[in-house]
C-alpha cells in the first residue's frame, strides 16, 4: 500500500507543476467593459489524493490596455523529497473588451525538462518551440495548421474580463485551447454560486462544470485520453480579482486516473504580494 501510495504521489508530483498551470487555463475573456489598470496576486495549494504537494503564486499586471500574467509552480514539503519540481509560465497580449494573447512561454524543470515558447496573433499560433516533441504513434491525431487558429494559450485563459462581480456567463461557454503540442476544448457550464472566505476576499464564488474535449495531439487509443474525456469530476471555482474587472480560479478539482488534483488559493490581494514577488523574481 505504501509502495502504490508513493509511486502514485510520485507520478501526480512529476506532472503537477504542469498540470497546476493546465488547471488554472479555465476560462475565456467575455465582451465586456475593459479591465481597470492594476496588479492583483494571488497564492496557491496544490494537493493530490488530500497530500500537500506544491505550492503556486499568480501576479496579474493590467496596464494601457495590455495584460502581463506570471505564473509558478513548485513542490513543497515531504513531496520534495519523492521529487522537485518547479515551472514558471508567463503570458501577454492586448486586453480590452476582448482578450488577445501576443506571446507564451512555460519552463519546467525537474527529473525532465519542458519548455514552450509560443507566439500568437489574432487567435493563430504565428511560431513555436516546444519540449519534448511529441513521439510518433500510430494513434495519435496529428496536429494540423488548422488546430493552429482560433485558439488561446492556457495561461490568458485563466483571466476573465467582467463587469461587476460575475456571474453564470463565467461559466457557459467552450474554451479553445491550444497548449504547445495537444490541441483540446475545455467545455464550461454552470453549477453553483457559494460563498468563501480567505484572506483577500470574502463574498461569492461562480461554480463551473467542466469537460475535457480532445482535439489534436492526443492518442486515440491511450487509457488516460479515454478516462478523461468520459471524465466529469472536473470542477472550477472564479471570484472577482480586486477592483480590476477581472475573474480568478480560486479553485480547481480534477480527478485523474490516480486520484484527485485540487488546486486551491489561500490568499488573494496585497498580502499575497511579497510571496508572488519572490518566487516570480526567480524566473
Amino acid at each position: 500500500m505504501v509502495s502504490q501510495l508513493e509511486s502514485s504521489l510520485s507520478t501526480a508530483i512529476r506532472g503537477s507543476a504542469v498540470a497546476a498551470v493546465a488547471a488554472l487555463l479555465s476560462t475565456t475573456p467575455l465582451a465586456v467593459a475593459a479591465p481597470r489598470a492594476g496588479e492583483t496576486q494571488a497564492l496557491y495549494d496544490v494537493s493530490f489524493m488530500g497530500f500537500g504537494i506544491a505550492k503556486g503564486s499568480l501576479a496579474v499586471r493590467v496596464e494601457r490596455g495590455s495584460y502581463a500574467a506570471k505564473l509558478h509552480i513548485s513542490t513543497s514539503g515531504l513531496a520534495r523529497i519523492i521529487s522537485s519540481e518547479e515551472s514558471y509560465a508567463t503570458a501577454k497580449g492586448r486586453l480590452g473588451r476582448s482578450l488577445t494573447p501576443a506571446s507564451y512561454e512555460l519552463m519546467s524543470r525537474g527529473d525532465k525538462v519542458t519548455e514552450v515558447d509560443m507566439g500568437l496573433a489574432g487567435g493563430r499560433i504565428r511560431s513555436l518551440k516546444a519540449i519534448p516533441e511529441l513521439a510518433e504513434r500510430d494513434d495519435r491525431i496529428p496536429v494540423k495548421a488548422e488546430h493552429k487558429r482560433g485558439v488561446m494559450d492556457p495561461l490568458s485563459a485563466a483571466l476573465v474580463p467582467v463587469s461587476g462581480k460575475g456571474g453564470k456567463e463565467v461559466c457557459d461557454r467552450t474554451l479553445p485551447i491550444f497548449d504547445g503540442w495537444t490541441r483540446y476544448d475545455i467545455r464550461l457550464s454552470y453549477k453553483d454560486t457559494k460563498k468563501i472566505e480567505v484572506p483577500g476576499y470574502s463574498g461569492d464564488a461562480v461554480v463551473c462544470g467542466a469537460r475535457w474535449v480532445p482535439v489534436a495531439g492526443h492518442r486515440a487509443g491511450n487509457k488516460s485520453t479515454a478516462f478523461m474525456e468520459s471524465n466529469r469530476d472536473l470542477e472550477a471555482w472564479f471570484v472577482p480579482a480586486a477592483d480590476e474587472g477581472l475573474m480568478l480560479p480560486y479553485k480547481i478539482s480534477v480527478k485523474t486516473m490516480k486520484g484527485m488534483l485540487v488546486v486551491q488559493a489561500r490568499q488573494f490581494g496585497d498580502g499575497a504580494k511579497p510571496a508572488v514577488e519572490q518566487a516570480t523574481a526567480a524566473n
